[in-house]
């Protein structure tokens, strides 16, 4: 069954990401979320999730719910260190007609925007959402 099989595959990843499967995504099981970044004009949020705090727990995520695409979308980020995407539902195995916008990680610098000590730059498709975590 070929019908949708992209975006059944786009849910499995969802759902494995959110079960934190691979040990790599633990903030998206906690309880803890700060949504610290609302811009109405370019229709892009960000929210930071956690669940106990410290290395390996923090999860960022990104969604664009414009029909832009940004190659260059800077975020505050909640830690140093390297982030690196870990979803990106702009990927063209998800369907055709995606462009798939490449995100690549980023070192982040210690700048602080929208209320944290860091940011970041990150590429971001139309109708997307990117989620990262902080590299061990």
């Amino acid at each position: 069954m070929t019908t949708f099989a992209g975006v059944r595959q786009l849910y499995k990843d969802l759902i494995a990401l959110r079960q934190n499967n691979a040990g790599t995504t633990r903030g998206l099981c906690g309880p803890n979320l700060n949504l610290y970044h609302v811009n109405d004009g370019a229709k892009v949020v960000a929210y930071h999730r956690w669940d106990q705090g410290g290395p390996g727990d923090d999860v960022v995520v990104l969604v664009n719910f414009s029909n832009t695409q940004f190659p260059a979308y800077t975020v505050g980020l909640p830690r140093a260190g390297r982030w690196e995407p870990v979803f990106n539902s702009d990927w063209s195995g998800y369907g055709s007609d995606y462009l798939n916008t490449f995100t690549a990680p980023v070192d982040a610098q210690a700048i602080p925007m929208h209320g944290l000590g860091y940011r970041g730059t990150f590429a971001l498709g139309p109708y997307s959402c990117v989620i990262l975590r902080l590299a061990p």
